[in-house]
């Protein structure tokens, strides 16, 4: 178990701009002073499903390898959301980039939501990445209210999760709810990344927060506001005593 520093990003990308949006990764690496910044889901794009061609990028795309020498000389990893080229379609993803430069595969979402199921191929597997020296479980968005999802990270290693949203209203509450559940259920600290404004005829509603491995909220930012959250977490699962949940499981009853 160690100490990481995180800040999380709740802010309105540029729509269809993913130069704009690096440039403002890039920004925010220069002054910040963090291990690990996140940034919502889809943040290199803002939220959208017509016109992907356009937008998506492969992993070394001259921009993103920018964003990487960011990282490097700033000694910061990053993970935001992108559009990922595949050879039949895209993926809705998350670019993560580790505090030396190195440009890991992109981590595709699983469950998708509405409308992104005409726009995106659904990724098909689930694995922890590893930023910082610690292994990440990455959550995209409406993978936060399966429990599953977070599990299975966890039963594969993750000491922290990290999950980036493109929540909208009505469903404010869901997340803020899930949010917790997930860091409490599985003893693991959670990091929240939602993004705020209007596009694409929905209303993204922030409350983006960062939670220990007790369920308790570090910081928090309301649904409107665009500004950004910096907190110390101990990674690892807090494994002592009778509510070490993963020791006490009995997955013979699950299946």
């Amino acid at each position: 178990m160690h100490s990481l520093r995180i800040t999380v990003i709740q802010d309105a990308p540029e729509p269809r701009n993913p130069a704009a949006n690096l440039a403002r990764i890039i920004e925010q690496l220069r002054r910040g002073d963090a291990d690990l910044v996140v940034f919502p889901e889809l943040f290199v794009t803002g939220y959208q499903t017509g016109g992907l061609p356009e937008l998506a990028l492969s992993p070394n795309d001259p921009l993103i390898r920018t964003v990487a020498a960011a990282c490097r000389e700033t000694s910061t990893a990053v993970l935001a959301g992108f559009i990922e080229p595949a050879n039949h379609g895209f993926y809705d993803a998350y670019l993560a980039i580790d505090r030396d430069g190195t440009i890991h595969d992109p981590i595709r979402k699983t469950h998708l939501f509405g409308n992104e199921r005409a726009a995106f191929l659904p990724g098909d597997h689930l694995a922890p990445v590893t930023l910082c020296g610690t292994k990440i479980g990455v959550i995209n968005c409406f993978e936060l209210e399966f429990p599953e999802v977070a599990r299975t990270h966890v039963l594969r290693g993750a000491e922290l999760l990290i999950a980036g949203s493109a929540n909208m209203h009505p469903y404010e509450l869901d997340h803020r709810i899930a949010a917790t559940a997930r860091a409490l259920e599985n003893r693991v600290p959670l990091a929240y990344a939602n993004r705020v404004g209007k596009e694409s005829g929905h209303h993204f509603c922030g409350s983006s927060r960062v939670i220990s491995a007790n369920g308790e909220t570090l910081a928090a930012l309301g649904t409107a506001e665009s500004a950004e959250i910096s907190a110390t977490v101990d990674t690892g699962r807090a494994t002592s005593g009778p509510t070490n949940m993963l020791a006490q499981r009995r997955p013979e009853l699950y299946a």
